[in-house]
């Protein structure tokens, strides 16, 4: 169950909270959440006789006064006990009938059932081996499982509580009535379930209640006729925990989720929730696995938004398909009604700048000599201040080899692509692509070297009439060499090993003009990836195959260590090194580059194997009036011993386009006491001077119960959208709210398998 409140309430329910509950204190040596609510524990001696034959274990009784009364019936007084394995009652006193094996006992009955489970009422009546019967004014406690080692049972106990009756119907069947129910450990009482009829079903792993009465701390929350909830982690048909809150926007909220478990492999979820500001909107969800195929669809629908005025709806539909070993495919679908509606109705940062979204479908084939691949996609424009939205690709057919070597390990082979682009508003046309290759790798223990030479062939038919349709081929030659060096070496006193590894890259390509080609999907090279230095073209996409005469010098040292095979530290440099002048840029405006020295690129990663991990990376331009061009670096701590400690701090710079970007960023979890955690997170905008987005909060676990106070705050989606906006007013969205979980109620619903 999660509550959701309006800022002005929340110094009165923390007050309220913080001032109720009961800290239960760990052990002086436990550190941790996990050990504060380390669930409580039975002991049992474990069985001294063995199994017959046929693997029953055979009967004892024990008391102070035996007598029997006939030949069925045997009364036991005093410190009376029946027991067979595991299962044992004790009483004051008890009969027994053999015929029946019947147990009927009065005044301080106890009962531990054959897996750990453990009754404690004023009476009992019960047939042994079937466990069934009744027990009354009964205390329960029901075990998740058993250990045995050194002659001691161990039962973990997963819930308890009381009935005034409690029924043993067989099966795992347990039905309790005026009963309490709660998964809370020993000592706390926080959360409970009372209701005037209570079924627990503990092999289907469902618990159903009549009447029923949710109280935290004593105190009703919420009443139900009828609910429904899970006893593990299985999935089970039935309404969810309400969700209900407030918004400042939208109002007063609540929704009632309902869960269908439709088959071990698919479920769905109908969700209806109703805005007091808005109206009522529905939401669905479905998910469907099997051996060959997946599927999850997503939709959401409020009509007529009061506050908007206007219908408003999502929808999501991924799907992929294994149609035979070697043909599958994949759809991804997505619309949505207006721009506005991920920073209205939907929570998540990664929609919230968003201003197209994708619409893609494609068939895949992988065959032992040929991949091949045909595939279509556009985009839902939703801000309607994007002039230039991606091509549409209607469609793109690619094809590339997979041959064997020839003699000498020659490698060789093509890769084809056509793709039809379309837009609204640019101009249109295809695009063919023809790209052989061969290449003769020497390959080593000590290292490699690799010729290697491709051709690279473009074809357009475009819908303008006063040009003819272009077309060229670029040959490009390269030869990549690296060598394997090492040496033993110690690292802060443990044996390790350092690598040094001279790489040269030579690249060349004639000049071809090629600014009469349209750019449907070409852009710039960024290297702000260490991995990208050593590429044989200067554009990403197939509309520019840049002219090139250049080396790249590199060297990687890396410090390992012997004993567990971990890279300590890890050390890159790269340099360009440009032979002649480039000409041809991404357009025709674009200047040439001079030969001399290209960018340098430097790399370094750190992990000391404990808590403490760095990353590093710098590109720096020898020509350029700003010499950086990019800056990464990252701190991180996290110690091993305590996983709710992760401390990290970055600083990303990136030069040129319309803006720089220069932004901090930082994220933390980070333990107060053994039951309180501060979480937070956050990007600041250098060259704006303004947070862009963060979000703050705090903690309390109360082992069946959690609760959070979570401050948020982040730039409005239509501050993005207008690069000259300031960020005044209503282009900000900032929160303060409370979520109130009751974790003793279980989760909602797990993955399908």
């Amino acid at each position: 169950m999660h509550v959701r409140l309006k800022p002005a309430t929340v110094a009165a329910l923390l007050s309220s909270i913080l001032y109720s509950f009961t800290p239960i204190s760990a052990s002086a040596a436990c550190k941790g959440v996990n050990c504060a609510c380390k669930p409580s524990e039975l002991n049992y001696a474990s069985p001294v006789m063995k199994p017959n034959e046929d693997g029953q274990y055979p009967l004892s009784l024990e008391a102070d006064n035996v007598q029997a009364q006939g030949n069925d019936l045997v009364e036991l007084i005093g410190n009376a006990e029946v027991q067979q394995g595991r299962q044992t009652i004790v009483a004051d006193k008890l009969q027994y009938y053999r015929e029946s094996e019947r147990v009927v006992a009065d005044g301080g009955v106890e009962m531990i059932t054959e897996n750990g489970d453990y009754l404690s009422s004023d009476s009992i009546d019960v047939f042994a081996p079937t466990q069934i019967g009744t027990l009354r004014n009964t205390q329960f406690k029901l075990s998740k499982g058993i250990t045995s080692a050194d002659g001691v049972d161990t039962a973990t106990i997963e819930s308890r509580g009381s009935a005034d009756v409690v029924n043993l119907e067989g099966e795992g069947v347990v039905r309790l009535e005026n009963a309490t129910y709660t998964n809370c450990p020993e000592g706390n009482e926080s959360v409970k379930i009372s209701a005037g009829e209570l079924e627990l079903d503990r092999i289907g792993g469902v618990g159903r209640a009549k009447n029923a009465t949710i109280r935290f701390k004593g105190v009703p929350i919420f009443y139900m006729p009828y609910v429904s909830f899970p006893l593990n982690d299985d999935r089970k048909t039935g309404f969810l925990t309400p969700s209900f809150g407030s918004d400042e926007e939208s109002g007063n909220v609540i929704e009632v989720p309902w869960y269908w478990n439709i088959a071990k492999n698919q479920d769905a979820t109908i969700t209806p929730r109703y805005y007091t500001e808005r109206g009522l909107q529905v939401g669905a969800e479905y998910r469907h696995r099997s051996l060959n195929s997946s599927t999850y669809i997503y939709g959401e629908v409020l009509p007529d938004d009061e506050l908007f005025g206007d219908d408003r709806d999502l929808l999501s539909i991924q799907h992929s398909q294994q149609f035979t070993r070697n043909l599958s495919g994949q759809i991804n679908y997505n619309d949505v009604s207006d721009i506005d509606y991920f920073t209205d109705l939907r929570n998540e940062v990664r929609y919230f700048s968003a201003t197209f979204v994708p619409r893609d479908a494609q068939l895949n084939y992988s065959g032992e000599y040929f991949n091949a691949t045909l595939r279509a996609n556009e985009y839902q424009v939703i801000d309607d201040q994007v002039r230039n939205a991606p091509y549409e690709r209607l469609p793109s057919f690619s094809l590339s080899t997979n041959l064997p070597d020839g003699p000498y390990g020659l490698e060789y082979g093509a890769a084809f692509n056509y793709t039809d682009f379309s837009s609204d508003t640019r101009l249109e046309g295809s695009r063919l692509a023809l790209s052989p290759y061969v290449e003769l790798p020497f390959e080593n223990i000590w290292g490699y070297l690799k010729p290697r030479v491709s051709v690279h062939h473009r074809n357009y038919s475009l819908s303008r009439e006063e040009d003819s349709d272009p077309s060229f081929t670029v040959p490009i030659f390269s030869l990549d060499g690296r060598i394997f060096l090492e040496k033993n070496t110690s690292w802060f006193g443990e044996s390790a090993t350092q690598t040094l590894e001279p790489r040269l890259f030579y690249v060349y390509a004639p000049e071809e003009n090629q600014d009469d080609v349209p750019l449907f999907d070409t852009s710039q090279i960024s290297l702000n990836n260490f991995g990208n230095i050593f590429r044989e073209t200067r554009f990403f996409g197939g509309d520019r195959i840049g002219d090139t005469n250049q080396v790249t010098i590199g060297l990687t040292s890396r410090f390992i260590e012997n004993e567990s095979g971990d890279e300590k530290l890890k050390f890159s440099f790269g340099q360009l090194v440009l032979l002649d002048d480039l000409e041809q840029g991404l357009r025709s405006e674009s200047q040439p580059i001079e030969s001399g020295l290209g960018d340098s690129l430097f790399e370094l990663s750190t992990n000391s194997g404990g808590s403490w991990s760095t990353h590093s990376f710098l590109q720096y331009s020898h020509e350029a009036e700003e010499a950086l061009r990019t800056a990464l670096f990252s701190l991180a701590y996290g110690p091993k011993s305590d996983s709710r400690k992760n401390v990290g701090i970055g600083y990303y710079f990136r030069e040129g386009g319309d803006t720089d970007i220069e932004q901090l960023t930082f994220n933390v979890n980070w333990p107060l006491a053994d039951r309180w955690q501060a979480f937070g997170s956050g990007r600041y905008s250098l060259e704006r001077s303004e947070n862009v987005a963060s979000t703050l909060g705090v903690e309390y676990n109360g082992c069946c119960w959690k609760v959070r106070l979570i401050g948020t705050e982040r730039v409005d989606s239509r501050l993005f959208r207008n690069r000259n906006a300031t960020s005044e007013g209503d282009e900000r969205k900032s929160a303060l709210f409370v979520e109130f979980e009751l974790t003793s109620l279980g989760r909602l619903r797990t993955g399908l398998q």
